[in-house]
């Protein structure tokens, strides 16, 4: 999982249970408007659940904001391979109370210019993706995948 941008502050680099990697935007392909060092980690399985990132807090779930700025919750269909329920394609199978939480803190973080510029840009990269032909084998049923 990467570390949204400021949230390293909340670790000390010095977790047994994470394991950290440091890229530049250089080495990936990033929003356009971050630049510098961001961080990944990773866990081995298991971890202290109160002091998780907020990726992990919300998987399987991710935010899309539609054209027209509205923010819809979809499956994070990147986590197929480690979520059944991703799998299933139905969001409707997570806890609603979940759904609305997760809802209501991407509202919030989404009010940082730059979180809210990497969610716009990661959706409109969805949004070529969905267009793309190889995309029908993941299924197309719109509606199971919005919340």
């Amino acid at each position: 999982m990467y570390l949204l941008p400021g949230e390293e502050v909340m670790f000390n680099g010095n977790e047994e249970w994470l394991v950290w990697e440091e890229h530049s935007t250089e080495e990936y392909e990033f929003c356009p408007v971050w630049s510098g060092t961001f961080y990944f980690v990773r866990c081995f399985g298991t971890c202290p659940r109160e002091k998780r990132p907020f990726a992990c807090r919300v998987f399987p779930v991710s935010p899309y904001l539609k054209p027209g700025g509205d923010l819809e919750l979809r499956l994070d269909k990147a986590a197929a391979l480690l979520c059944p329920l991703v799998k299933a394609g139905d969001i409707r199978l997570l806890d609603r109370r979940f759904l609305t939480r997760a809802r209501l803190a991407w509202e919030e973080l989404l009010r940082n210019p730059l979180i809210r510029e990497d969610v716009e840009w990661e959706s409109r990269r969805l949004d070529r993706w969905g267009r793309e032909p190889w995309e029908g084998f993941f299924g197309k049923d719109k509606r199971k995948q919005k919340f």
